[in-house]
């Protein structure tokens, strides 16, 4: 695995273009892809340069392959779900082409780590949650020292060595999730998915998380990226986030996007009277099984 620069230079790439995604333009619904810049978010904190390609609105791969030039990652970190996985992979090879050291993560390499190793351009797998572990490929990075016999020892990651496929236990969840830095929206171009939105919509919306793992063990996600423990943000937290989101974005919904919502159902009225102290209530889509609840200047939309 090679280094290129003195400061480790990650691009993480979002793999969906809507042009090349016929479910995608029907859904109508382009959310920008919240838990990249969550990652994007904690790797800048921790001193490292980033930058984020996202695909959403580009025309085709031409337009990644700009990117590797542009910005001349060190890293290449892809981001991938089920029905991206081939584009995931198309990319992957770009960015092996270029010489980068190339790491896909997210849900679908977390319950498929053997499938995205069979593909030599993948270096390594980030399973589960991925923020901790990327930033710790980073700092070897940094030091020259991302190399198999390291990355025996570092947890959260898949990788071959010797012919041999290994996939090392995973890291630790983020306990306190008040600690990360909010999503670093500022990367993406966020007034380009509102627009979209008000113009198939009819009104602006932007995703948020609240929460993080379930602690159900339904087959569809029992090997989930944030595992099987539930840790929900502070209802202050969210409020500083909702907030921020009000003053920069002026965006007339939010939705929340955790594993589960409804669990604890005071915290929604926590959260409702931390929101409307900071003076930015905004109307949020929740999951049905807390539709019910009469939250002071929060509306409540069932509609999912």
């Amino acid at each position: 695995m090679v280094r290129f620069g003195l400061v480790a230079r990650i691009l993480l790439v979002h793999p969906l273009f809507l042009d090349k995604d016929v479910d995608e333009q029907a859904a109508s619904s382009p959310y920008f892809p919240l838990g990249l810049l969550y990652l994007a978010g904690f790797v800048r904190d921790a001193g490292h340069h980033v930058a984020i390609f996202d695909g959403t609105f580009c025309q085709d791969e031409s337009s990644f392959a700009d990117a590797l030039v542009r910005e001349k990652p060190d890293v290449v970190g892809i981001s991938a779900l089920q029905p991206t996985r081939a584009m995931a992979l198309t990319l992957s090879s770009m960015a092996a082409e270029a010489g980068t050291v190339v790491v896909v993560g997210g849900p679908d390499p977390t319950s498929s780590i053997v499938d995205y190793l069979a593909d030599e351009s993948v270096d390594i797998v980030v399973h589960h949650e991925g923020e901790h572990t990327i930033a710790r490929l980073l700092e070897l990075v940094d030091r020259s020292a991302l190399t198999p016999d390291a990355l025996h020892d570092e947890l959260g990651i898949a990788f071959r060595s010797n012919g041999r496929l290994i996939i090392n236990p995973p890291r630790p969840p983020i306990e306190n999730l008040d600690d990360l830095p909010l999503p670093a929206r500022d990367l993406i171009d966020m007034d380009r998915y509102l627009d979209a939105w008000q113009d198939e919509n009819g009104y602006t919306s932007i995703t948020i998380s609240t929460a993080r793992g379930c602690p159900f063990g339904c087959s569809w996600c029992k090997d989930a990226v944030h595992g099987d423990g539930f840790r929900q943000r502070s209802p202050e937290n969210v409020a500083a986030e909702v907030k921020q989101i009000s003053e920069r974005y002026g965006v007339e919904r939010l939705r929340i996007v955790d594993d589960i919502q409804g669990i604890d159902r005071s915290w929604f009225e926590e959260w409702a009277r931390a929101t409307t102290a900071v003076g930015s209530p905004i109307p949020f889509e929740p999951l049905n099984d807390i539709a019910d609840l009469e939250l002071p200047l929060l509306e409540v939309r069932d509609s999912l």
